[in-house]
């Protein structure tokens, strides 16, 4: 069912004209039935009156009747008198009462009157059409006007459906200006009481909701402090350890990959709580990419520098409305990612472009690129791409792009992963629509 209202000026048109229908069907068995009554009524009364005329012997003329009656004189079995109009033989069988005949292609109605000589009758006919022809015009007439009003019926019932459906038309108004953030109950007034119930629900989904992202941002708050103390104790102690033992061992080595490793994974799950939509927009701002870029650069350009890397940041101011730090989450993770995959001495671009009402965000480099079977599951959450001796090498929770996803998402943008061109590598393309704000609104810092 696609629309409520549809339904009802449906079901309700159909409704009436059923009913309409029926009592149509009864008034014309109701007026067939009085037809017949009054067909009856009036054959005797013909019958009565002839048979008092014959009684005293006056004769009857032969056109006094018209074409719809036909009238036979009968004694001994011959034929005494008829009206011109009849047949000169029998209309019905001589037994007395009504009977059904037909005469000339039409259906007659006949009664055999018999007079005091028991061997005379009289037989009076009439047409039964004419009785039923004229309740057929008295039912027709008064289905006519219902047949015409009911365009103008359904126009009403329309109306009434949706001034009817109005109070469920303004919820869904305010429920569509509730902003992302706004979890605050909807004022529970002036809706009728099919719809409070509803209200009711809704406010008790919505502060269900606000309660469960208010635990989310004490479980962030408290994980960065119950794991990120310990971390950084853990990092000092092996720190010392590895000054006090001299050249690192095998075996120091891997433990500090593996709390390399950790300290990324627990920063790459505070970051992706910190992205609940809940907060996202509270305060959205305008935002160059092109300048968060090269703050990317900068953040991780000692990473870049260890493999000796060539990073390059293509384009002009782009401007877009967001997340300061979900937009720096998001680039972060892209060159990341990057880094970690291009080998020595390889090239990483970040094209940036406007075309038309969006922004495009295209990260490039030299690498192996992905698989085609792995396409599907980067954006899957601890899914890494690699064989299991490439993943040991590469710090890496298996949340970045998942992340990234995340973001774009909730910035009402589109990802697409493919192969460079230019470079060979992976190509992953953003985009993003365009700020409508004016560009006087860009925070200057």
């Amino acid at each position: 069912m696609k629309s409520i209202r549809v339904f009802l000026v449906i079901v309700l048109l159909s409704i009436i004209c059923l009913v309409n229908f029926l009592a149509a069907l009864h008034g014309y068995r109701s007026s067939m039935a009085a037809a017949e009554i009054i067909l009856d009524e009036q054959i005797t009364d013909s019958a009565n009156l002839l048979a008092g005329i014959l009684a005293n012997d006056i004769v009857i003329p032969k056109d006094v009747f018209p074409d719809s009656v036909y009238y036979q004189h009968w004694q001994g079995g011959i034929l005494q008198h008829k009206s011109a109009n009849a047949p000169d033989t029998l209309l019905s069988s001589i037994e007395p009462g009504f009977h059904q005949a037909n005469f000339e292609g039409v259906r007659w109605k006949t009664l055999v009157h018999p007079l005091a000589n028991k061997d005379s009758q009289i037989i009076i006919a009439h047409r039964a059409d004419t009785y039923s022809n004229l309740s057929e015009k008295i039912v027709l007439k008064s289905i006519f006007p219902i047949i015409w009003v009911l365009p103008f019926l359904g126009v009403l019932i329309w109306l009434v459906v949706y001034f009817g459906l109005h109070p469920l038309h303004r919820l869904a108004s305010v429920l569509r200006r509730k902003k992302s953030e706004d979890l605050k109950s909807i004022e529970n007034s002036g809706y009728p009481g099919e719809l409070t119930e509803v209200v009711i629900s809704i406010n008790n989904l919505l502060e269900r909701l606000d309660g469960a992202f208010d635990r989310e941002r004490r479980f962030s708050a408290d994980a960065a402090h119950e794991l990120r103390t310990p971390l950084a104790a853990l990092k000092v102690g092996l720190h010392n350890l590895i000054e006090e033992s001299g050249p690192k061992s095998d075996n120091l080595q891997e433990l500090e990959k593996g709390v390399d490793r950790m300290g990324h994974s627990i920063e790459q799950i505070l970051a992706f709580h910190r992205l609940s939509p809940d907060r996202f927009l509270a305060s959205p701002e305008v935002v160059d990419i092109k300048k968060i870029a090269q703050q990317t650069i900068v953040d991780l350009y000692s990473a870049c520098e260890r493999k000796n890397l060539n990073i390059a940041i293509e384009g002009t101011t782009v401007l877009v409305e967001g997340d300061r730090f979900a937009l720096a989450t998001l680039l972060k993770n892209l060159v990341d990612n990057a880094i970690k995959y291009t080998p020595v001495n390889g090239t990483i671009v970040i094209a940036i472009a406007a075309m038309g009402s969006v922004a495009t965000i295209a990260v490039e480099d030299s690498g192996s690129g992905i698989k085609e079977a792995d396409l599907q599951r980067v954006f899957d959450r601890f899914y890494r791409v690699g064989s299991a001796t490439l993943q040991a090498d590469i710090v890496g929770s298996g949340l970045g792009l998942s992340i990234v996803d995340h973001i774009v998402q909730l910035h009402r943008g589109s990802i697409e992963m493919g192969v460079s061109n230019i470079l060979g590598g992976l190509k992953i393309e953003i985009t993003l629509p365009l700020t409508q704000q004016p560009v006087a609104l860009l925070d200057k810092s």
